[in-house]
């Protein structure tokens, strides 16, 4: 559905876009993930008709939207996407049902159309009792309920997601997280997503692109892309687990080479050598399980634990080696 090529942008001499490919099927939520600075909201923005590309094309259902060197551009309010921003972008004096309603006034609809669209948009979101009151008198989530709803007025196809949860609440996050996904299902959307954050990411996502300096590092599936991260900086801007030198468990392995180890590779054995000694340095309870930190050889190990153990005692430990990952420097 949505074509990106090449795609490139500089502000200055400061190149802010390294060459992006990503192809996103119609109905897809994709995710580009990356911290602060990865060009993930000028890539986002580019796809919005926001920015212009300095250099490659991209395409929407066959048609070229954007590409520099052929000077095609079209105008954002020609794609007719939905954008959904973090930060709401309500009309403070303006109700709701008018913020809602005011895209579809700007392309020339008719009252009565206007008042029966944003009702059904409004119930979409849940948020029908609330059409006559003011963002103001609206908790954060509610106002970017609103935020979605004015996004699917117009009925596009294609919704875009600027760190829409960021402003919210870890609970009311994951909620709302839970709810956009489910909707833009229903309503066989394709969606983009911009954050910085993984667990949003992974809640949304069917698909998700690591952004690092300009460029997509890795793209899958949420599962695929926390299990086999491919590099180190990968691995730890995702925090996918331990990041380990391969010999801290093969001594005969290469000091140089690196494996990701996951967290629940690892667990306490109790009646049993084990494969590995190490020292409990903190532990902590969360989500009903221990995460339990010890100190091998110098190296930190981080590990969930159904059972408690010995505050700063050794303990014996078993790995799933069939769950190591081998990572590129």
């Amino acid at each position: 559905m949505i074509r990106i090529e090449n795609l490139q942008k500089s502000f200055g001499s400061a190149q802010i876009l390294k060459g992006i490919d990503l192809d996103i099927e119609e109905g897809e939520f994709v995710t580009l993930l990356g911290a602060s600075g990865c060009g993930k909201s000028t890539l986002l923005r580019i796809i919005a008709g926001l920015e212009r590309a300095g250099g490659g094309t991209l395409t929407y259902n066959g048609t070229v939207l954007d590409a520099a060197n052929d000077r095609i551009f079209v105008p954002t309010q020609a794609r007719q996407f939905g954008f959904v921003f973090q930060d709401h972008a309500l009309w403070p004096h303006l109700s709701i049902d008018d913020n809602i309603g005011f895209p579809l006034r700007s392309y020339g609809w008719a009252k009565p159309d206007i008042a029966r669209r944003v009702a059904e948009v409004l119930s979409k979101v849940q948020m029908s009792d609330h059409a006559g009151k003011y963002p103001r008198q609206l908790s954060g989530g509610q106002r970017q309920r609103v935020g979605i709803a004015r996004a699917l007025a117009l009925s596009p196809k294609v919704i875009l997601l600027d760190e829409p949860l960021a402003s919210l609440d870890s609970n009311l996050r994951d909620e709302l997280g839970h709810e956009i996904r489910k909707l833009a299902k229903e309503l066989g959307l394709t969606c983009i997503n911009v954050t910085h954050d993984r667990r949003e990411a992974q809640i949304l996502s069917d698909r998700i692109a690591v952004m690092s300096s300009g460029q997509i590092q890795k793209v899958g599936a949420p599962l695929e892309v926390f299990t086999n991260p491919q590099s180190v900086d990968i691995a730890k801007f995702l925090n996918a687990g331990n990041i380990l030198p391969r010999n801290v468990l093969s001594p005969a392995e290469a000091a140089s080479d690196w494996i990701l180890l996951p967290r629940n590779a690892v667990r306490i054995v109790h009646d049993a050598p084990g494969d590995l000694s190490a020292r409990v340095h903190d532990m902590v309870f969360i989500d009903g399980r221990f995460e339990v930190t010890v100190d091998l050889d110098g190296h930190s190990l981080t590990f969930y634990s159904e059972t408690r153990p010995e505050h700063a005692g050794h303990v014996a430990l078993s790995v799933a080696r069939e769950q190591i990952v081998r990572l590129d420097a």
